[in-house]
């Protein structure tokens, strides 16, 4: 392939790549119908899978410009195959916050919380989980997971109220590399009475998406202080 040629396609997949990239979704904590939040998540899924083809097919292009000073279109369709499935969990991971929906209440007023946890005032600012349950640990693909937790949000001035950002992570196990992947986030932040709060993600996972071992985390801030749990899920075909 000559040199303009290559200039030609490499234009193209830029192209195509911006065009995904710049397109815009509902904002985080936009109130969305099922269907709508239904057909955001196809399109923010669509988005990154193509992007991930995308640099799959440019990578592999430029490989070949570079060491062969020549390139094939076989192995740039390779390229963009290998792309687009590395991608797809990447792609939930990017779209959470359009599977993951995020809710927290209180349980229980800070004099109640202090009296069963036994804080005390000379601790300051207080950050802490109590207890994360994940149900089911195993899903197939198109299903459901529910993350329920209790949290205590404690500080000195019990009357105060303060900003909370709860924060949930998806990771996915690479076995090549024997490490977990950070996937992406969502986020809900809120102004909350001190004391104990549950919170619970409903998750809805994509009907492609990849067998394997997935770890859901939920991080609390506050205060300058932070806590976080994790809870494994494996998403396997029934």
């Amino acid at each position: 392939m000559n040199l303009k040629r290559l200039r030609y396609i490499s234009v193209v997949i830029l192209v195509t790549f911006t065009l995904t990239a710049c397109a815009s979704y509902p904002a985080v904590g936009t109130p969305l119908t099922h269907e709508q939040r239904r057909d955001a998540q196809a399109a923010c899924i669509a988005q990154y899978t193509a992007a991930g083809a995308v640099i799959g097919g440019l990578g592999v292009l430029a490989l070949d410009a570079i060491l062969l000073g020549r390139t094939r279109g076989d192995r740039v369709a390779a390229g963009a195959i290998i792309g687009g499935s590395f991608a797809f969990a990447m792609a939930w991971g990017h779209c959470l916050y359009l599977f993951a929906d995020i809710r927290s209440y209180p349980v229980a007023g800070a004099a109640d919380t202090m009296n069963q946890t036994g804080y005390m005032s000379s601790y300051g600012s207080y950050v802490r989980f109590a207890s994360m349950s994940i149900a089911p640990v195993k899903a197939a693909p198109g299903g459901k997971v529910r993350l329920n937790a209790v949290y205590y949000l404690m500080d000195s001035d019990m009357a105060r109220e303060v900003t909370v950002t709860e924060t949930t992570t998806l990771y996915y196990y690479d076995y090549t590399k024997k490490n977990w992947v950070d996937l992406g986030t969502a986020n809900e932040e809120k102004t909350v009475a001190l004391g104990t709060r549950g919170a619970e993600v409903n998750f809805d996972i994509p009907a492609d998406a990849p067998e394997g071992s997935y770890r859901i985390m939920l991080r609390v801030s506050a205060m300058g202080k932070e806590d976080h749990m994790a809870k494994d899920l494996e998403v396997r075909k029934r």
